[in-house]
């Protein structure tokens, strides 16, 4: 009787872990990497919205600040936040006095930061995220707009 060879397939397993483990490892931090990209965004938006928010109501008492004028309402919304170096707030239109209905813009624009850098990754995501609010005024304006980075 004439007997096969028995192959052996002791690292099979092995080799094929090794060949397919550098692709899941790419696909997972890819996968952290938009997480994170969608966290700055919401970050971002939420910036915008509540720098919005604040230049509409346009409130005397928050903060403790009496009548007077608020200041920069951009200053107010970079300070408010945990935003990235670089970050810029802009606010335009009815600065200084604008009246009731009158409408303005609070603009956010920030770099996008990478937790892994590698290049095979950032080269998908976006190199700025910038995000807009439009709001219209509730009542005369005590803030002045202009452009700050954080």
């Amino acid at each position: 009787m004439c007997r096969r060879p028995m192959r052996r397939e002791n690292g099979a397993a092995l080799v094929e872990f090794a060949l397919l483990a550098p692709l899941l490892i790419i696909l997972l931090m890819g996968v952290i990497e938009f997480g994170w990209l969608f966290a700055q965004m919401n970050e971002i938006r939420h910036v915008a919205q509540e720098g919005a928010r604040w230049g509409a109501v346009s409130h005397p008492e928050i903060d403790g600040i009496g009548t007077e004028d608020w200041g920069d309402l951009s200053a107010r919304a970079c300070a408010a936040a945990n935003l990235p170096s670089g970050t810029t707030v802009t606010v335009t239109g009815s600065e200084g006095g604008g009246a009731k209905g009158d409408t303005a813009t609070v603009t956010v624009t920030a770099m996008v930061q990478s937790l892994s850098n590698l290049p095979l990754i950032t080269s998908f995501l976006p190199t700025t995220l910038t995000n807009t609010a439009t709001f219209r005024l509730e009542q005369p304006a005590k803030w002045t707009g202009g452009s700050t980075t954080c």
